[in-house]
């Protein structure tokens, strides 16, 4: 029903906004075409075969190129207006046509839906929906299908990490986006009320191991300023989970000291170079501050330093590299890592490049390195470590298709136990 409604109030925002210039543009001159507006992609990454060291065989699993997922998208783009629809869905959604449909498992999950407008020409922007917006944060991982900028933390799964996600990242995500553009100075304000009532219930089950339904919703807004300093660009960034603890009731009976709300702030600095050709560089650092409003309770700083780069200086060859460090200290009474002598590190590490052969051929091989240990202070630790080595080859057929395939292997190494698998991913991109 959410979903529903969501994609109803989108479109009906698009409808209002065509209607609001439809006069305007009837007296313009003749305009593209509907068709040279729309845009349509559809991007399939699986793991065809897969082989790992203690003898487990599967076929079309979610393990191809990185963590690529399988997505369908469509969009379309005005001078004042645009729509963008993002479907994502698993390679295994081709077993629903000889296996018994679950209806509870739809294949398709929304990943963006959001409708943005200019009113008032190019200094104001907005945007509302579903979307994740990182502008100012520059990417520079055309050859690597890696992790995201942000903060790794704990796994709420009990595994080694979490790789950096909307809550640990530099994204502005979901709800009304403003923007506002002046000269060389961009500011942006997310404002987004009761957001993620299942999610932040979900999520107090979880933490406390207790089945809690209430209305708790996630309040989220945030902020971006981005300027342009001649060789580069400049952004700050800040953005605050706000999770009300309305039914006190209900923490008074798991005897939890969290009091009334739970904050979790994330900020940042980014710098992008661009001021030598043929090469970019992006530096940052991203914060993630857990408080609440209890005077018993240890707050806690999460940190990530993030360094990307690429260099393009060889007509045909590109190279692109990452690394990230993200680390944190414990304190006795924290949500997370509850003593003096607790800490968290990860470390990654990654480096790509694509070789083009001629117009229609290319190859890419990538390797990336990721090490996380989390000390819970004491005898009890995890530790984890995964290197991946890869390469594809890459074939364009005409202008709007893409196929890839090669191999892949993943050396995992947590605590005492050790597995290889080698897989089979293929890719094919589709694009009008």
């Amino acid at each position: 029903m959410k979903k529903m409604f969501m994609v109803s109030l989108v479109f009906a925002l698009v409808a209002g906004a065509r209607l609001l210039w439809a006069d305007e543009d009837e007296s313009k001159e003749a305009a593209p075409s509907i068709a040279d507006k729309v845009s349509l992609e559809l991007e399939f990454n699986a793991s065809v075969l897969s082989v790992d060291s203690e003898g487990v065989v599967d076929s079309m699993t979610d393990a191809g190129f990185g963590d690529d997922a399988s997505s369908l998208s469509v969009g379309y783009e005005d001078e004042r207006w645009g729509a963008t629809a993002s479907f994502l869905f698993s390679p295994e959604t081709w077993r629903i046509f000889y296996d018994d449909f679950d209806v509870d498992h739809f294949p398709l999950s929304i990943d963006e839906l959001y409708v943005w407008v200019k009113p008032f020409g190019e200094h104001f922007k907005f945007t509302g929906g579903v979307f994740s917006n990182t502008d100012g944060v520059a990417d520079y991982t055309d050859d690597i299908d890696n992790f995201g900028m942000g903060v790794f933390t704990i796994s709420e799964e009990g595994e080694a990490f979490e790789e950096p996600y909307d809550l640990s990242d530099p994204s502005l995500t979901n709800g009304l986006l403003t923007d506002v553009a002046f000269g060389p100075v961009t500011v942006q304000l997310l404002l987004a009320p009761n957001y993620g009532k299942e999610s932040a219930s979900a999520w107090a089950s979880e933490l406390f191991d207790e089945d809690i339904e209430s209305n708790r919703r996630l309040f989220r807004i945030g902020g971006r300023a981005i300027v342009d300093v001649g060789i580069g660009t400049l952004a700050a960034m800040v953005k605050t989970f706000q999770w009300p603890m309305s039914i006190a009731a209900v923490m008074e009976e798991l005897d939890s000291p969290l009091g009334t709300k739970a904050n979790f702030t994330t900020f940042g600095v980014y710098f992008d170079f661009t001021g030598v050709e043929n090469l970019g560089i992006s530096l940052g650092y991203t914060g993630l501050l857990t408080t609440v409003d209890h005077s018993s309770w240890d707050n806690t700083l999460w940190s990530g330093i993030d360094l990307r780069g690429t260099w393009t200086g060889i007509e045909g060859l590109s190279i692109s590299t990452h690394n990230n460090f993200s680390f944190a200290k414990g304190a006795e009474n924290a949500m997370w890592l509850a003593d003096d002598d607790a800490s968290f590190i990860t470390i990654y590490d990654a480096v790509g490049a694509t070789k083009e052969l001629n117009e229609r051929f290319s190859i890419n091989a990538e390797v990336s390195n990721t090490f996380s240990k989390t000390d819970f202070g004491g005898a009890e630790e995890i530790k984890f470590d995964n290197l991946c080595v890869g390469a594809k080859f890459i074939a364009h057929v005409g202008e709007h298709a893409e196929f890839n395939a090669g191999l892949k292997v993943d050396f995992t190494k947590e605590g005492d136990d050790k597995l290889t698998v080698f897989s089979i991913p293929v890719g094919i991109k589709i694009s009008f």
